[in-house]
């Protein structure tokens, strides 16, 4: 007969594996459903302090319920870390929780190697945990505003660190409903390949600059060039979002890289051009917006800056010109 040890872990590594097959949901716990009061939780902390959701008010509280010496748990701990950290929002706390108080001392070396500085709390007699009716471990659970339960993850997959990033997001307003359906569309079909890894967050920058959230999509950008570091569109997005932001030093470097390998690239001329008409060298503005009007799929942007150019130059009827050929690109008229 198998030691009782085995068996046990035998037993774990199977309802693991079941669960595997079952999708995220706002259910996932067994006693809370999603919009539901999360229960008033006051448990000790790992450096003596009290770890309590009492008295908090437009907080988005993310508890992350972990188990000791579990890979999965530990990948969510490091991967919620990093997200908390990268949206950097004082609105938004991170706890993690777990019931193995006996195993203090592996925390302590866990959390130190890798420099966690959130609070770790100890559910010693998991009466949290059994007010939660939590299934699996590990298991994320989102807090919205008012106390309520927003989003669940369970377990800890290759889609994590996206899906809750989103889901924090959605909780603190910033993605609407059917932007946050996008993003999970996006994560689930695309997150094979760093390409695909990287078209994800290029989207997802696209809606936070929208959005009038430029440092987000600054972050996100610099996480699409992370996985595709060859992307030309990724450097020119950062440029473009560079010029917005009156940076031109640091757009012209990043245009300059792209006209450097691809001298006839019509988006990194335009950028160029832009630059070069916001640091009032207009000759040099035109003579190259004028050439990236050669075979420019999307040329209304070139006809804007031309007419600035013309209207700056005392050229009235160019520059009307260059305005009513930019509005009819943009309207698509005939």
């Amino acid at each position: 007969m198998l030691p009782k040890t085995l068996l046990v872990r035998g037993f774990t590594g199977f309802v693991l594996c079941a669960t595997l097959s079952i999708p995220s949901r706002a259910d996932d716990l067994r006693n809370i459903k999603q919009n539901s009061p999360v229960p008033v939780y006051r448990m000790p902390g790992i450096d003596g302090k009290i770890v309590t959701n009492e008295g908090l008010e437009d907080t988005i509280v993310v508890l992350v319920c972990i188990s000791a010496e579990q890979r999965r748990s530990e990948k969510a701990a490091l991967d919620s870390f990093n997200i908390w950290q990268t949206i950097d929002n004082d609105r938004v706390q991170l706890v993690h929780i777990t019931a193995d108080i006996i195993q203090k001392s592996y925390f302590e070396s866990f959390r130190q190697e890798h420099g966690l500085t959130v609070p770790l709390a100890f559910d010693v007699d998991r009466a949290f945990f059994g007010k939660l009716g939590l299934i699996v471990l590990p298991t994320t659970i989102i807090i919205d505003a008012e106390g309520k339960l927003s989003h669940v993850i369970s377990l800890h997959s290759s889609s994590y660190e996206q899906t809750l990033d989103a889901y924090i997001r959605h909780t603190l307003g910033e993605l609407s409903n059917e932007e946050l359906q996008e993003q999970l569309t996006v994560g689930a079909s695309n997150r094979k390949t760093p390409k695909s890894r990287a078209s994800a967050h290029r989207a997802l920058a696209r809606t936070m600059r929208q959005k009038g959230m430029p440092d987000i999509a600054r972050t996100e950008l610099l996480k699409a060039r992370e996985q595709s570091p060859g992307s030309h569109e990724i450097v020119l997005d950062l440029a473009d979002l560079d010029i917005s932001l009156g940076d031109l030093e640091y757009a012209d470097e990043l245009v300059n890289l792209v006209l450097k390998s691809q001298p006839n690239h019509r988006r990194a001329q335009l950028l160029k051009g832009i630059i070069y008409f916001q640091n009032d060298r207009l000759d040099d503005a035109e003579a190259i917006l004028t050439e990236s009007l050669k075979l420019n799929p999307n040329p209304e942007r070139v006809h804007y800056y031309l007419a600035q150019i013309c209207e700056r130059n005392g050229q009235t009827k160019e520059a009307l010109a260059h305005y009513h050929e930019a509005l009819r690109r943009f309207l698509q008229e005939q």
